[in-house]
């Protein structure tokens, strides 16, 4: 029977400490958790899906800059790749699926064309990869709250509804419109019981030193020009109900990913809170697909 692995580790770099930690069967399939931010955390996805994970051997590391790492250049995504790859290298990792979400799809991609040798395939849930078109949305959808209608504004070519200016800019607006919070909440969240359950699971993480509240140069962050460069196998798991990344960013990645696998799922940003009974049969599915193992 292999050997249960449940070890936490401190991967050090030239100018950061990278909080790692790593569970499941010692000779399993390797799948490396990329968490959304930048400046979040990996605890509230393996408190509340890590178990429905266990048949792979999952890594978990807080990028630099948050949760319960140190460092600065959480907008550097060439930084944040070799990151990754001082982790693998560090616990010996030869390949490792890559698991990202949101934020963390910016940093898979980059993971995959710098290290392609250390990647067997991706699978993205509710992914960003356009942070420009990410703030074109936030500040089309800051107008519309403010104005006292309801939801994400959908983009539509006809209506006129086009959003112009640098996206640092656009952010700014919005920001001064609608408190972050509320913005992000109207967007990623079906209902207040998917935010609170996970705010509960966060408040019982280390939160990191929040050394950059906005990295610099992270709304300027554009991966859907190289997605073409890819030659690993891709899933794309999108929530309808998400408007972070439905259905902006994830047609936006479909367009230029035309051999990738794609399902939607009636839920919001965080789909293992939201409905877990639909959308972990679709990630141990996409699991299998990008690793060639599900048994």
């Amino acid at each position: 029977m292999s050997e249960w692995l449940d070890d936490t580790f401190n991967v050090s770099r030239t100018d950061a400490d990278l909080y790692v930690e790593r569970a499941g069967p010692e000779d399993a399939e390797v799948v490396y958790y990329l968490h959304g931010g930048p400046g979040y955390n990996s605890h509230s996805f393996r408190d509340l899906a890590g178990d429905d994970l266990e048949q792979y051997q999952v890594i978990y590391a807080d990028q630099r800059g948050g949760g319960r790492s140190y460092g600065r250049g959480s907008s550097d995504l060439g930084v944040l790749a070799s990151d990754v790859a001082a982790v693998l290298g560090g616990l010996e990792v030869q390949r490792a699926a890559l698991l990202a979400h949101g934020y963390g799809a910016l940093v898979a991609v980059q993971v995959a064309l710098d290290f392609p040798e250390l990647v067997s395939g991706l699978v993205l849930v509710n992914p960003w990869l356009s942070m420009p078109l990410l703030a074109q949305d936030l500040n089309r959808t800051a107008v519309r709250l403010s104005s006292g209608e309801d939801g994400a504004a959908e983009p539509d070519a006809d209506d006129g509804d086009v959003v112009l200016g640098e996206p640092s800019q656009l952010v700014d607006e919005a920001f001064g419109l609608v408190n972050p919070k509320v913005l992000f909440d109207a967007l990623q969240f079906p209902s207040p019981s998917s935010r609170l359950r996970l705010e509960h699971s966060d408040a019982a993480a280390l939160l990191g030193p929040a050394e950059e509240d906005e990295p610099v140069g992270v709304w300027a962050l554009d991966q859907l020009p190289r997605l073409l460069e890819l030659e690993q196998p891709v899933v794309v798991l999108v929530g309808r109900q998400d408007g972070t990344a439905f259905p902006t960013q994830a047609e936006a990645a479909l367009e230029r990913l035309p051999d990738a696998l794609v399902s939607i799922v009636e839920t919001g940003h965080y789909p293992w809170i939201d409905d877990p009974d639909a959308f972990t049969p679709l990630l141990l599915q996409a699991l299998q697909h990008v690793t060639g193992n599900g048994s």
